[in-house]
């Protein structure tokens, strides 16, 4: 048999963002009347309540329409409910169940407290002990555990109730066990329920916290709290206004270091990337970089920059959530002295110990994140400057490399055009030269047999000269060049300069 309690509350904290796209701009008062549909089968229309330009300069107001007199929209209806062993119909029984809808603007967030009890009193008659299977019947279809928003920043969903008679507020164990039940009741038999964290007193009574933040993908933040002197619920509805705002900087902390841990897990592939870039750029070494390897680096120029940006953008969403997180945990932080300024010697550690450690961890995360992806921006600019570099000294080189083959080549075509024309040249002049150098017999007449040949040998001479001549002008070219470059590399060697 399930333990009872006394007048159960279900509290829904929830927030979103107010800048989101017109199809979505209502989703959290469509799903406030969805929620009390559910659980109710009654019809509300929060949306017909709302001015959501209401004193649009007023940073934190409720959105309940001025003339309706009221900050909050009541919810009153029944859920049917058997308490019997035996599941019989019989035994099924109508419980009323009252509650309000409390819509709020909150700086750049829109707010919904849901609040769903068995009243305290009826025919102002106290009312009766219920099962905590009541429970189940507020939650049906887990309806309570929003989802399917972007911009929905989180939500604390709390229950409280008062502790029958049959339970001992001083018995630890059995109030976690209590805990413990109240959520099994509250969520479908197949839902895996968030494990317990810690727990510990809030204004004199016991509060059972649940939920890991090493389990932040599926993170839920829920609350159990059991009243076990009347100051505590007393308090609770007095500090409304500054519970609503713990619980909502709390939610924008918690998203800002979820979504940290998204780009923490991109910044980490592209900088896995990074350094597998930098590794590719040893293969090229030190010697002369080849033309198909000078394209390569060239080509590696035009995505660096890409890449390095993208890896920058990275580095300033994290920054980004961590000045969030610093924000709204001094926000966080305000509240609570706030709190404090108006309780005297009232114990609020529990509410504490999130902006002392959970806060500062988150921050110290980042942080170490932040000085760790910070070396890859660094190798990055030192490769682009490194590729760049190299890339315009090995083009430079290899540009006057071409060229001084070019010039090579073309003074060799002069060279060769010099020697040859003046072979020619030489080897014409020796042939005209060579009737006057070789004089006629006075004795023979004009074409004597006595010298048949020499018609050859002037041809012959002539083109023997004119080959000598080429070839002293070639060689003596190479010559020429082997001594520059000879003494070029001696003054080079030595440091002397002209």
């Amino acid at each position: 048999m399930s333990p009872k309690v006394y007048a159960p509350n279900v509290h829904l904290f929830a927030f979103v963002l107010q800048k989101v796209e017109e199809k979505e701009k209502d989703w959290l008062w469509k799903t406030c009347d969805e929620i009390i549909h559910k659980i109710l089968h009654e019809k509300f229309n929060l949306m017909q309540l709302l001015d959501l330009e209401k004193e649009p300069d007023n940073p934190t107001i409720s959105l309940i329409k001025a003339d309706e007199q009221t900050e909050v929209a009541p919810v009153e209806g029944a859920v049917t409910f058997d308490n019997s062993s035996n599941n019989s119909s019989k035994n099924s029984s109508k419980i009323s169940i009252h509650g309000f809808a409390y819509p709020l603007r909150l700086y750049d967030s829109y707010g919904l407290w849901l609040n769903l009890h068995r009243p305290e009193k009826e025919n102002e008659q106290k009312t009766e002990d219920v099962d905590i299977q009541l429970l189940r019947q507020l939650n049906p279809e887990n309806c309570l555990l929003l989802n399917g928003n972007k911009n929905f920043l989180g939500e604390t969903l709390i229950i409280t109730a008062w502790l029958s008679s049959e339970q001992d507020p001083q018995n630890h164990k059995a109030l976690k066990n209590l805990a413990d039940e109240c959520l099994k009741a509250l969520f479908p038999q197949s839902y895996i329920i968030p494990p317990f964290a810690r727990s510990d007193t809030l204004f004199g009574s016991p509060i059972f916290e649940y939920g890991l933040f090493s389990q932040l993908s599926n993170y839920r933040h829920i609350l159990v709290w059991f009243f076990s002197h009347p100051e505590a619920e007393e308090k609770f509805g007095f500090y409304q206004e500054q519970l609503f705002d713990l619980f909502f900087f709390r939610a924008k902390v918690v998203e800002a270091f979820r979504q940290s841990r998204q780009v923490y897990q991109d910044t980490n592939q592209e900088y896995s990337k990074i350094e597998e870039e930098i590794k590719t750029l040893e293969k090229f070494g030190n010697q002369q970089l080849t033309e198909c390897e000078l394209d390569q680096l060239s080509e590696k120029l035009k995505t660096l920059p890409k890449t390095a940006l993208d890896y920058a953008n990275l580095l300033r969403y994290l920054e980004a959530y961590q000045n969030t997180i610093a924000i709204n945990s001094r926000n966080y932080a305000e509240r609570l002295q706030q709190i404090s300024g108006m309780l005297e010697d009232e114990d609020i550690s529990f509410l504490e110990r999130f902006s002392l450690e959970n806060c500062a961890y988150f921050q110290e995360q980042i942080k170490a994140d932040l000085g760790y992806f910070h070396h890859g921006s660094s190798l990055l600019d030192k490769a682009i400057a490194s590729i760049r570099g190299r890339v315009a000294i090995d083009r430079a080189k290899s540009d006057r490399i071409a060229e001084e083959k070019k010039e090579k080549s073309d003074r060799n075509l002069e060279i060769t055009i010099l020697a040859v024309g003046s072979a020619i040249g030489s080897a014409g002049i020796m042939a005209s030269s060579y009737a006057l150098v070789t004089k006629e017999d006075p004795v023979l007449p004009p074409f004597s047999t006595a010298h048949p040949h020499r018609f050859t040998l002037s041809i012959c001479y002539s083109l023997l000269f004119g080959v000598v001549v080429g070839i002293l002008i070639w060689g003596g070219d190479k010559i020429w060049q082997s001594y520059k470059k000879g003494t070029g590399n001696r003054e080079q060697g030595t440091g002397n300069k002209k």
